[in-house]
């Protein structure tokens, strides 16, 4: 037993090794124990580096993209969605929280038809509305439009926070704006208990030497184990 435990201890980095190892995940007793203690323990720490990695990566595209940010003033269009999106709220509420959900794909809702109409009617007054918004400027992206911002925060009932899209800073325009969200923090147990059933119904020698490999020292084993948590949610919406 001493042998044994001084095997397991020895933290293997071989990908092989590792194989051999997760190989005993389907027996019973004390190899079974163990090889879920060694990927339990692997499993956690190569999470965390590939959180590590993903903030970084999303960190270095937030400063690439600032370069890309001018500061403009409002479209026609974009006045225009602004301002029938405000009569939309002012007339219907919280109503429009249920369009997403009963919405056609290839029909528009009532809500939706009022909504173009609206902004139709509002032509008509588009001098006056480019005076009222004249000393509005915000970060954009190059060659991209508000359009599909303003009309999501429009049939979730959200505020269109104006007063933060003026004053805002590149980073949170970069987020909140275009798009640039921050990776999502992973629930580990959660994850964890997938890959278990994952690995005990579909996990052949091919998973488990995939699965060795990202909890290995090998330089692609961030990659790995990245593309195993795919298949992992993958498999798991296809049940």
């Amino acid at each position: 037993m001493a042998r044994i435990l001084s095997y397991f201890k020895r933290e293997p980095e071989n990908p092989f090794e590792i194989a051999n190892i997760l190989s005993h995940l389907g027996d019973d007793g004390w190899r079974k124990f163990f090889a879920m203690e060694l990927l339990k323990g692997r499993f956690h720490e190569k999470l965390k580096e590939l959180e590590s990695r993903k903030c970084e990566e999303w960190a270095r595209e937030v400063e690439s993209q600032k370069e890309l940010l001018e500061k403009r003033k409002l479209t026609d269009d974009e006045i225009l969605h602004i301002e029938a999106g405000k009569e939309l709220k002012r007339r219907y509420g919280n109503l429009l929280r249920s369009v997403e959900a009963d919405k056609s794909k290839f029909q528009l809702s009532k809500y939706e038809e009022e909504f173009i109409g609206i902004r139709d009617e509002k032509k008509d007054q588009i001098s006056k509305l480019r005076d009222k918004y004249d000393d509005f400027t915000f970060w954009a992206l190059k060659n991209r439009n508000l359009l599909k911002y303003i009309k999501e925060r429009i049939f979730s009932n959200k505020e269109f926070q104006l007063s933060k899209i003026k004053n805002s800073s590149k980073e949170w325009a970069l987020i909140h704006l275009w798009g640039l969200k921050a990776p999502e923090r992973y629930q580990t147990s959660k994850l964890y208990e997938n890959l278990l059933l994952y690995m005990a119904i579909v996990g052949d020698k091919r998973a488990i030497m995939e699965l060795a490999i990202s909890l290995s020292s090998h330089e692609k084993s961030l990659d790995f184990l990245d593309n195993i948590i795919k298949k992992v949610e993958n498999w798991l919406a296809r049940s």
